[in-house]
């Protein structure tokens, strides 16, 4: 009997990740046209789809914050 519950939840969260898939992609056009009409179209999306568009961000973060590290260590160093 306990079998039978975890293949429902199991397939219970495939359903629920399947739904979610789904919704987002019916929705996609209308969020859009909201998000243009507010002005956010602008800005970048908070989680790139590609992986090469993660790395892409990772890296623009990456030396963004060593370049803010050296600086800091500089003004230390004048400051010194």
């Amino acid at each position: 009997m306990n079998k039978h519950f975890s293949d429902a939840r199991y397939y219970l969260g495939r359903a629920a990740t399947h739904l979610k898939i789904g919704l987002s992609e019916e929705l996609e056009p209308v969020v859009r046209q909201v998000r243009t009409r507010l002005g956010y179209e602008g800005e970048q999306d908070l989680e790139p789809q590609t992986r090469v568009g993660r790395v892409r961000i990772a890296a623009t973060d990456s030396t963004a914050r060593v370049k803010q590290a050296i600086r800091a260590r500089r003004s230390d160093e004048q400051a010194a």
